[in-house]
C-alpha cells in the first residue's frame, strides 16, 4: 500500500518547497543574523544562529534524503512535524503582532500537515492483490 501519485506529488512539492523556504532563512541566519532582527549582529545572537542552523540543516538534509529514497510514511512524519514547528511559529508572530511572521507559517503549517495526512492515507499499488478476509 503506498500513498496515491497525486498525494506523493503534492507532499514532495512541499516538501521542496519547505526546504527551499526554511533554507534560504537558515543561510540568512548564518550570514546576517542582524538583517532578520535588530541585535542580530551581537556575538550572542550569531551563535544562537549558528546553533539554530544546524538544526534546520540536519532536519531539511533529511526531508531531501527521505524525499530521494521515495520513503512517503517516514517522510509524512517529517512534514507533520515541521507543520507543527510552523503552527508554534505561527503563534509567536500573532503573539509579536507581526502580520508576516503570522500568515507565512500558518500557510506552511496547513500545506505540510495537509502533505503529511495525504500521505497517511494508503492506497493499493497497482499490481499487488489485497489480501481476503475468510
Amino acid at each position: 500500500m503506498v500513498p496515491s501519485l497525486n498525494a506523493r506529488r503534492f507532499g514532495g512539492l512541499v516538501a521542496l518547497l519547505n526546504v527551499v523556504a526554511s533554507g534560504y532563512f537558515t543561510v540568512s541566519g548564518l550570514v546576517d543574523p542582524g538583517g532578520l532582527v535588530d541585535g542580530g549582529d551581537q556575538a550572542a545572537a550569531r551563535t544562537y544562529a549558528a546553533y539554530m542552523s544546524a538544526r534546520s540543516i540536519v532536519l531539511l538534509g533529511g526531508m531531501v534524503l527521505l524525499l530521494a529514497m521515495r520513503a512517503w510514511r517516514p517522510l509524512g512524519l517529517l512534514l507533520a512535524l515541521n507543520g507543527a514547528v510552523q503552527i508554534v511559529d505561527t503563534v509567536i508572530g500573532a503573539a509579536h503582532h507581526q502580520v508576516p511572521q503570522t500568515i507565512g507559517p500558518l500557510v506552511f503549517a496547513a500545506a505540510l500537515l495537509s502533505a503529511a495526512w495525504l500521505l497517511g492515507v494508503r492506497v493499493p499499488s497497482p499490481g499487488r492483490l489485497r489480501p481476503t478476509v475468510r
